[in-house]
């Protein structure tokens, strides 16, 4: 996740003429993803705890976790499965590799802090990429985030920051001309 911000210099030779799209997007989808990934988790904490819950409760138990998690999007579609609170149902991390989208969410979390140093300063932020990766499979998570001088995403203070950042960023983003 974090290399994909990092190839930001070179989108043009991939997206062309839609590249102002693609960044706008990519950081946009960065940061949406966060919330969705957590109520993934949230949620099998939930049914994992509770196996005798009824398909109904299950639907219900995502229909509210979505309401909390994600409240722009619209809960009473056109679209059943989706109103009705089945839609977690199309992820198949639940059943077959419980409990891993919170690790999806640190990465993201992590790629986010790399975005924010970029826009600083593009050679520091790789400078402590390099750190980070260069130990990988040597230490723990919080060890390698250590060793880079990076904030740790199990820090509050960590996602506040680079979502104001981004934030301030897609907020002062030049929507002109991007359909």
């Amino acid at each position: 996740m974090s290399m994909e911000f990092f190839a930001w210099p070179w989108c043009e030779g991939f997206f062309g003429p839609d590249t102002r799209k693609y960044l706008y997007s990519h950081l946009h989808g960065a940061l949406t993803f966060i919330p969705y990934g957590t109520m993934v988790d949230h949620f099998q904490h939930i049914v994992y705890e509770k196996p005798e819950m009824t398909p109904a409760e299950r639907h219900a138990t995502w229909k509210e976790l979505l309401g909390t998690y994600m409240p722009w999007m619209r809960l009473d579609g056109d679209i059943p499965f989706y109103a009705d609170g089945e839609g977690w149902q199309r992820q198949m991390h639940i059943y077959q590799v419980p409990f891993y989208y919170i690790d999806y969410c640190l990465a993201q979390t992590v790629a986010l802090e790399f975005w924010a140093m970029m826009q600083e300063d593009f050679d520091n932020a790789w400078k402590h990429y390099m750190a980070y990766t260069r130990l990988g499979g040597t230490k723990t998570f919080t060890e390698l985030l250590e060793a880079a001088e990076m904030v740790s995403p199990f820090d509050e203070t960590c996602l506040r920051t680079v979502c104001e950042r981004a934030n301030e960023w897609l907020a002062n983003y030049d929507l002109e001309g991007i359909a």
